[in-house]
C-alpha cells in the first residue's frame, strides 16, 4: 500500500469516515490518577448525530454509573450516590470554556477529523508536515484551542489527536489515541481509545477497549432518568466525586 500523498490526506481521512449509522460494543475501562487505578466494565452506544451514551458496570452486573451525550444536552448520572446533572454543553464551565459539544466528542469517538470552527475539515484549513508514514494536520483557527492530528499516510486513519493552548510550545491538555482497528462495515474503526489528560492539578488517563462491535440499532436512545429518586448536583462536583474514587 502506497502512503497517501500530503496533498490528499485530508480527503482521504474524511473518505474513511464510518458509514454505519450504528455503533455499539462492549467496554472496559481503565481509569488512573496518580498511582490508583479503577477498572470497569460496560457498554459503549453511539448513534450518528443523535447520541453517545456509556453504561459502566461493575462485577460484571451492576451499573454504576451511565454518561449520555446528545446535541442538546450532556448527562452523568451517579446510580450509586443516587446524583446526576443534566445540562446543555454551553452550560457546563469546563466544557465552555473548551469549546467542546456534541460534535466534537461525536468526533474524538468516531476517531474522525474536525474544527472547533464548526467548519467542515478542509484540506485549506491545515498547516501539514509528514515525517515516515504519519501526517501531522495542524489547526490554530479555534478561538479556545489548537488541533493536531496525526494520521497514518498508508491508511489515511486517524492515529491521535491532541489539543492545546495557543501558547508557544505548549504542552497538549488531551491527547486521544487510536489503536487496534477491526473491520466495520467494511471500513475501520479502533477498537481502542487511550485517552490522557495534560493537566497538572489533576492528571488522568482513561482507557477504552471495545470489543464485539456491532451496528445494532435496537436499543433506548434516550435515558428515563426517575429524577425524583435522584439529586442534581453540579458536573464539576460529581466528574470530582468520580476521578476521586481513584486516587
Amino acid at each position: 500500500m502506497a502512503p497517501v500523498a500530503l496533498k490528499e490526506i485530508v480527503q482521504k481521512v474524511n473518505a474513511n469516515r464510518q458509514e454505519e449509522k450504528f455503533i455499539t460494543s462492549k467496554l472496559s475501562l481503565s481509569i488512573q490518577t496518580g498511582d490508583k487505578k479503577m477498572a470497569l466494565g460496560g457498554t459503549l452506544r453511539m448513534k450518528r448525530d443523535d447520541v453517545i451514551q456509556l453504561s459502566l458496570v461493575t462485577f460484571g452486573i451492576l451499573e454504576v454509573a451511565r454518561i449520555e451525550m446528545t446535541p442538546d444536552y450532556f448527562m452523568l448520572i451517579d446510580k450509586v450516590g443516587r446524583q446526576y446533572v443534566k445540562a446543555a454543553f454551553s452550560d457546563i464551565s469546563f466544557l465552555q470554556s473548551a469549546g467542546v459539544d456534541f460534535g466534537t466528542l461525536q468526533a474524538l469517538f468516531w476517531g474522525e477529523l474536525f474544527l472547533l470552527t464548526g467548519e467542515a475539515p478542509a484540506d485549506n484549513l491545515f498547516t501539514k508536515s509528514v515525517e515516515g508514514n504519519s501526517a501531522k494536520l495542524v489547526n490554530t483557527d479555534g478561538t479556545h484551542a489548537v488541533l493536531t492530528f496525526l494520521v497514518n499516510t498508508l491508511t489515511g486513519l486517524v492515529q491521535q489527536t491532541s489539543v492545546s493552548s495557543h501558547a508557544a510550545g505548549a504542552a497538549p491538555y488531551l491527547t486521544w489515541q487510536y489503536m487496534d482497528f477491526a473491520s466495520l462495515g467494511g471500513r475501520k474503526f479502533p477498537t481502542m481509545y487511550n485517552i490522557t489528560s495534560g493537566n497538572q492539578s489533576r492528571p488522568f488517563t482513561l482507557i477504552f477497549s471495545l470489543s464485539s462491535l456491532r451496528n445494532d440499532g435496537g436499543w433506548e436512545t434516550r435515558t428515563d432518568l426517575p429524577v425524583q429518586n435522584y439529586t442534581e448536583v453540579s458536573a464539576e462536583k460529581l466528574l470530582s466525586k468520580i476521578i476521586n474514587l481513584t486516587r
